[in-house]
């Protein structure tokens, strides 16, 4: 791969007048580069958060169009050489996430059109549901709400003809990603994404197959007890359907109302040293619109000054988990302190997700609740029990989602059939023909699976460092306020194993995050 790449950059360096760097004048190119980029960036974002948080159409396309000759061949040779001459080691990491970010952004630009179509079709598209129509987007919320089982069904295989309009755009977008990889001189679509995030996701996979089978008895006996508990059915009549209503949990809304929300978190971040109040770079959207994309999302439009938060309510816990996630992102990027480029929006993801994560958890930490909450001591271990069974769930189908991607990306010859098999196995649920729907649906840009998977284990092991260096309260200890908070101030300086190593965690692994759930599911046990 290396060959092939260095090639390419002699090339592209011929098309520029020489294949040897010059230094100085590259530095002050990329430089300008630099600029449009974050120019662009802005702009991209401002779209997202307008066509996910309003509805408005999306139309990335204009924007790669406006920045046409950003993303070249050329331009990451450029970005590579300089990468490669650079000495000092900041400045070499500023050039190697501006050649990742290069990168990333060319297959963004080949695939724009495709995207844009399939964020339109999703705002705009609807579905029948006995004889209603019903905005598409709704499906999800209505599924997660409904008590019927039948009535969940129907609202499933409802959204089954957008999904075959959308994974045509969706074939077309992993066609156009495997040709840009093979045009930028890499062996195939997983080697180009372990290169931009700068670990082996292949190497992932023994460690997915690991917590799977050494999760599969904790996991399988919570949910024979869920199933009975919250939904009345058998594991027999469990389906895909029937999973988001196991995350509403209607027993726990008394104690997550809607109209406390922003006050819970606002006082658990006092407890860090974080004022919400006081912050007017970030701004919180939590309006039940329609044409609202339902799932939270936390968009850095200007780091750090302008920090967007875009929440749907559907009611109870899990809006309180989505809220305490993206608050965690939010407060990252609000608090970032570094002013390149690269720093402020390219790193990969891991430590941002650790961030929210950690924040998410508070939800589940048993001296937070009962500091926080008003459950009585049996319904808080009932509710720790439910908080183990659904991290354990979101775990385990995102390393099924890793193991069903490496098969992807490598050329399965039946991904439908994969796709339904693998998360079956995960999740435990009785497949269903529309469950091959999602086969495309269902995956995310550049592996973001790994990252998620990652920053599950980090957070635990980060979570057990707060925990023996502060005590059990670290959330409330201004010590721990003042570490998390200059962690925040290095934006995305740091990836996953930098961050670990910082902090003298060791390797990013999933023994914590296993230790942690099984404490969880003792305590509930008492």
């Amino acid at each position: 791969m290396k060959l092939r790449i260095t090639i390419l950059a002699c090339a592209a360096g011929i098309l520029l007048g020489s294949c040897a760097p010059r230094h100085p004048e590259d530095v002050q190119q990329i430089d300008s580069l630099r600029t449009e980029a974050e120019a662009l960036v802005r702009a991209q974002a401002l779209m997202g958060y307008e066509a996910w948080a309003l509805g408005k159409p999306s139309n990335q396309d204009s924007l790669y169009r406006e920045h046409g000759s950003l993303f070249t061949l050329e331009n990451i040779a450029l970005a590579r050489r300089t990468e490669e001459v650079e000495e000092d080691p900041v400045q070499k990491k500023r050039f190697t996430y501006f050649r990742r970010y290069l990168t990333s952004e060319f297959l963004a630009r080949h695939t724009a059109p495709l995207t844009d179509q399939i964020a339109n079709v999703e705002a705009t598209a609807t579905v029948l549901v006995n004889g209603t129509s019903v905005p598409y987007r709704e499906v999800a919320r209505m599924i997660s709400n409904e008590r019927i089982q039948a009535k969940r069904a129907a609202l499933y295989g409802a959204n089954d003809s957008v999904l075959d309009s959308l994974n045509i755009i969706f074939a077309r977008i992993g066609e156009e990603n495997k040709r840009s990889a093979s045009e930028l001189g890499y062996a195939s679509y997983t080697a180009m994404v372990e290169d931009l995030r700068g670990y082996s996701i292949t190497s992932m996979r023994p460690m997915a197959e690991e917590v799977l089978a050494s999760t599969d008895s904790l996991y399988l006996d919570l949910l024979n007890e869920m199933l009975a508990s919250e939904l009345k059915l058998s594991p027999q009549s469990f389906h895909r359907f029937d999973v988001t209503p196991l995350f509403r949990n209607r027993k726990f809304d008394r104690y997550f109302p809607p109209s406390s929300m922003m006050p819970v978190v606002t006082a658990a971040y006092k407890g860090l040293g974080v004022d919400l109040t006081s912050q007017r770079n970030l701004t919180i959207d939590a309006e039940d619109r329609p044409e609202k994309n339902p799932r939270a999302v936390c968009f850095p439009i200007r780091v750090p000054d302008d920090v967007r938060l875009s929440i749907k309510p559907i009611g109870g816990v899990d809006d309180y988990n989505a809220l305490f996630h993206e608050m965690g992102h939010a407060q990252h990027y609000a608090n970032t302190r570094e002013h390149a480029f690269e720093f402020k929006y390219t790193g990969e993801p891991t430590v941002t997700e650790t961030f929210a994560f950690l924040s998410e958890y508070l939800l589940a930490n048993q001296a937070w609740l009962r500091m926080h909450s008003k459950m009585p001591t049996p319904v808080l271990k009932e509710y720790a029990r439910m908080a183990a069974f659904q991290r354990l769930l979101m775990v385990r189908r995102y390393c099924a989602k890793i193991l069903y991607e490496l098969d992807l990306h490598g050329g399965s010859d039946n991904a439908p059939s994969l796709y339904a098999q693998i998360q079956s196995r995960a999740i435990g649920y009785v497949p269903v023909p529309s469950d091959e729907k999602r086969y495309l649906a269902d995956v995310d840009p550049l592996f973001y699976a790994a990252g998620y998977v990652r920053a599950w284990f980090l957070e635990a092991q980060l979570n057990g460092k707060l925990t023996k260096d502060f005590g059990t309260n670290w959330f409330e200890n201004p010590a721990a306020g003042n570490l998390i908070r200059t962690l925040w101030h290095n934006g995305d300086r740091l990836n996953g194993e930098e961050f670990a190593a910082a902090l003298g965690l060791g390797a990013i692994r999933p023994e914590a995050w296993l230790d942690e759930m099984k404490a969880l599911v003792l305590f509930s046990t008492r």
